[in-house]
């Protein structure tokens, strides 16, 4: 038994964002772009495409999806979403511009960011919300965030950096438009660590307690598509058809862990990112093995399906991770980022709220 919602309508295939203009009628549009839209031309095609219905083009500083740059776009943003009720916010960019645009779809009655940032940080209820509708554009292969209704937001205003998960009913998009071509100008290493990522989002779906069937089914695919195929578009990227395949890869293990939430793995590199600015894609592939080694023995279907992803004995499956990421440039070892506590680190992660879904973490962590 189990549950399924994902209400997000998704159109996916090369060229699909043409229509999008289309498909706005006559509703007035904010877009949320990252900033090198504008050197690569995409900020002048799509002003063109969407004229007067154009409120306001807000370029998002590159970087980390900080409560800080929510709190500097927020007045602009707001202002613009203002303009009549129907107005729609999109993003368009990487995950850490589509996580924004989902905090920033929802202004207070009162236009306080502080009331918003005491929310997220759980410090106070959400303040009484106009919630915009929202449509998001993936320029990379990797996030998964234009089909779940989660955003990473990280809190750098204290002396300490912490992440914080923004998990609200509300922060599905109402519509994603996955254009694989859109990826064809997203640098190699931006290109690797976010496939990287993806792959992250399938395994941890599938050694996850909250697998299901057709969670499994589309993190098999997702895995197998990203192995086949990303070492292909690193040598050559810019061939579509490899984008293709990693951008319905991304898909797949987006929809996939929309029910499941992520992991161990997870769990782990956020310490990395926020610590010595480790790529969130290669933080979490840093610490795959080590999950995969974890879960592997403790469920007869979970090894079987590590099987299907990495063509040997599920007892081999962390061993082949290993090879096949070193090959991509991915140190998997921990010393070779500094860190000398991993055990400690991995107990730590196996009682967080990611490292409880992971299969087995009540016996390994010591959990109640």
């Amino acid at each position: 038994m189990f549950d399924w919602h994902m209400p997000v309508a998704v159109r996916f295939g090369s060229g699909c964002t043409q229509a999008l203009p289309g498909e706005l009628g006559s509703r007035p549009v904010v877009v949320m772009a990252f900033a090198p839209a504008r050197p690569l031309g995409l900020q002048a095609a799509w002003a063109e495409g969407l004229g007067d219905r154009l409120l306001d083009w807000v370029d998002v500083p590159e970087g980390l999806s900080t409560l800080a740059v929510a709190r500097q776009l927020a007045p602009r943003v707001w202002q613009a979403l203002d303009h009549a009720p129907e107005t729609v916010l999109l993003g368009l960019g990487g995950g850490s511009v589509l996580d924004l645009a989902k905090l920033l779809r929802a202004r207070p009655a009162v236009t306080d960011f502080d009331a918003v940032a005491a929310a997220v940080r759980s410090q106070a209820p959400w303040p009484a919300l106009a919630r915009a509708p929202l449509w998001l554009v993936p320029t990379t292969a990797g996030t998964g965030s234009e089909v779940t209704r989660w955003a990473t937001i990280w809190d750098t205003d204290g002396a300490v950096a912490l992440k914080r998960s923004f998990d609200e009913p509300w922060g599905y998009a109402d519509r994603a438009w996955i254009d694989p071509t859109l990826t064809l100008s997203a640098p190699l290493a931006l290109t690797r660590d976010t496939a990287l990522d993806s792959l992250a989002h399938a395994l941890e779906a599938l050694w996850n307690r909250h697998a299901n069937p057709v969670s499994d089914a589309l993190a098999v695919q997702a895995a197998c598509r990203i192995r086949a195929h990303l070492p292909a578009v690193l040598a050559a990227p810019q061939r579509l058809e490899g984008r293709e395949q990693l951008a319905l890869a991304a898909a797949e293990a987006g929809i996939a862990f929309s029910q499941t939430r992520t992991a161990l793995a997870h769990a782990l590199s956020y310490t990395l990112t926020l610590e010595q600015g480790v790529p969130h894609g290669q933080a979490v592939a840093a610490w795959l093995p080590t999950a995969c080694r974890l879960a592997t023995g403790r469920d007869a279907g979970i090894d079987a399906r590590l099987e299907a992803v990495f063509g040997v004995p599920a007892t081999a499956a962390a061993a082949t991770l290993e090879d096949w990421l070193a090959g991509l440039g991915v140190a998997t070892d921990a010393l070779a980022y500094g860190v000398r506590d991993g055990e400690a680190r991995v107990q730590a992660a196996l009682r967080s709220p990611r490292g409880r879904n992971f299969i087995g973490a009540d016996v390994m962590g010591g959990l109640s």
